[in-house]
C-alpha cells in the first residue's frame, strides 16, 4: 500500500512539474529562455554526416548505381561505378545511402573511405581491414594486408566507396585502383569532381577498372528546396521557418546541397542565439556568408602545398592567363627551393581548383588553347 502511494506521488510530481520543451542545443548559447520553444529541434539532421531516408532529385543516379551493385544480391562481384559532378551535387550522400541499403538487405560488406584522409594504398587498406575487423592484419605492409583482406572476403562481396579519389597523386591513385581491382569480390564506387581523373588513369588501370560513369549535375532550385524542406520538418521547430525562406536559401546555394544545408543550420543557430521566434532574412544572409567561408577554408586546408601556391597566384591577380600561372608557379617553386610538379600534374591541379569551385576558367581572347583564370569570391 505504501509503495503504491509513493509511485502515485512520483507520477503526479512528474506530470505537474515537467517543463515545456527546450532545445538542448540552446544551452550552448547561454541560459535558455523558458518563455519560448527555440528553433532547433534536432541538430544532427542538419549535420554533413546525416544520411536521409530518401534523396530527392537523385532517383536516376540511385537507380543506375543500384544496377551496378545489384550482383551482390546473388553474392557475386558488383560492377565498378564512377560518380562525378561538382561539390554538393549529392554524390557522397547517394553512395552512402545505397551502401547502407545493400549492407542491410543482403548482409554483404560495405566500407566508405574518404581519400582526403587516406591518400595511399596502405592507408586505404588500413581503413578497410579496421572497419571489417580483420584479425591478424596489423602488420604494416600493403601486400600482407591485401592477402589478409582477400582471405577474409572469400565468397562475400565487398562494396568499397572511394570518395575524393581525385585527391591522391596520379601515381598513388593508379596503385590504389589497380591493386584493389585484383581482388575478385570487391566492387569499387569511385567519387570525383570531374571525369577527367578517370581519363588520366594509366591504360592498364582503366582496362582493369572497366567502370560505369554516373553524372551528378547541380541540384535545381525546386529539388534543393524539397531537400531543405525534408530536413527542416524534422530538424526545426514548427512555424520557425516557411517555404519562402527555403526558396531563398536554394537560390543562394546555386545547386550546392552542402551550402544550402549549412546555410539553413547557420541561420537557425543565429535565430536561436538572438532569441528570435523564427528564422529571418538577416539570419539567412549571415548563415550563407559563413557557409561560403567555411567551405573555402575547408577545401584550402585539404589541398597540397602546390595547390595552394597555384591558388595564391590566381588570387593575387584580378585575372591571369594560364601560361602566366605556369611561369609564375615555376618561379615561385624555385624561390622556395622545392621540386616543381610536372606540366601534366599542373594541368590536373588547376582543373581540380576549378572543379572545387575555388577558381573559374574561361577561354582567353587570344590565339591557342589559352585560358584566363579568376578566383571565385
Amino acid at each position: 500500500m505504501l509503495m503504491h502511494w509513493v509511485l502515485s506521488f512520483k507520477c503526479t510530481f512528474r506530470k505537474e512539474f515537467t517543463l515545456p520543451f527546450l532545445n538542448p542545443s540552446s544551452y550552448a548559447y547561454g541560459m535558455p529562455n523558458p518563455d519560448r520553444y527555440g528553433i532547433i529541434a534536432n541538430f544532427d539532421i542538419l549535420s554533413e554526416d546525416y544520411i536521409p531516408e530518401n534523396i530527392p532529385g537523385r532517383e536516376s543516379q540511385i537507380k543506375e548505381l543500384r544496377f551496378c551493385l545489384d550482383p551482390v544480391s546473388k553474392r557475386k562481384k558488383p560492377m565498378n561505378a564512377w560518380l562525378y559532378g561538382p561539390p554538393g551535387a549529392g554524390k557522397t550522400a547517394t553512395s552512402r545511402y545505397v551502401l547502407r541499403q545493400l549492407t542491410h538487405a543482403y548482409k554483404v560488406y560495405g566500407v566508405y573511405v574518404n581519400c582526403w584522409d587516406r591518400a595511399s594504398l596502405y592507408s586505404v587498406l588500413e581503413k578497410v581491414v579496421t572497419d571489417l575487423r580483420i584479425l591478424g592484419a596489423e602488420k604494416p605492409d600493403s601486400s600482407f594486408k591485401m592477402e589478409r583482406l582477400q582471405r577474409h572476403l572469400k565468397d562475400t562481396p565487398l562494396v568499397l566507396v572511394l570518395d575524393e579519389i581525385d585527391q591522391p597523386s596520379p601515381k598513388e591513385r593508379d596503385s590504389i585502383l589497380y591493386n584493389l581491382c585484383r581482388i575478385e569480390s570487391i566492387g569499387l564506387v569511385c567519387i570525383s569532381n570531374s571525369r577527367s581523373f578517370l581519363y588520366d588513369l594509366d591504360e592498364r588501370v582503366k582496362s582493369r577498372l572497366n567502370t560505369t560513369l554516373i553524372e551528378f549535375r547541380p541540384y535545381s532550385i525546386s529539388d534543393l528546396c524539397y531537400v531543405l524542406s525534408l530536413r527542416a520538418e524534422t530538424a526545426l521547430v514548427p512555424r520557425t521557418w516557411d517555404k519562402a525562406l527555403l526558396e531563398t536559401i536554394s537560390e543562394m546555394a546555386e545547386g550546392d546541397a552542402r551550402i544550402a544545408i549549412q546555410t539553413l543550420k547557420n541561420a537557425a543557430y543565429y535565430a536561436e542565439k538572438g532569441m528570435s521566434s523564427k528564422i529571418l532574412p538577416e539570419h539567412v544572409e549571415k548563415g550563407w556568408k559563413d557557409a561560403k567561408v567555411i567551405k573555402k577554408t575547408y577545401l584550402l586546408n585539404k589541398l597540397t602545398a602546390d595547390h595552394k601556391i597555384l591558388y595564391g597566384i590566381v588570387k593575387s591577380r584580378k585575372e591571369i592567363l594560364s601560361n602566366q600561372v605556369w611561369e609564375t608557379y615555376l618561379s615561385e617553386a624555385q624561390k622556395r627551393g622545392v621540386q616543381p610538379i610536372a606540366l601534366r600534374t599542373y594541368s590536373e591541379y588547376v582543373n581540380k581548383l576549378r572543379d572545387l569551385g575555388l577558381i573559374k576558367a574561361e577561354r582567353a581572347r587570344v590565339r591557342g588553347k589559352v585560358r584566363v583564370f579568376r578566383v571565385v569570391e
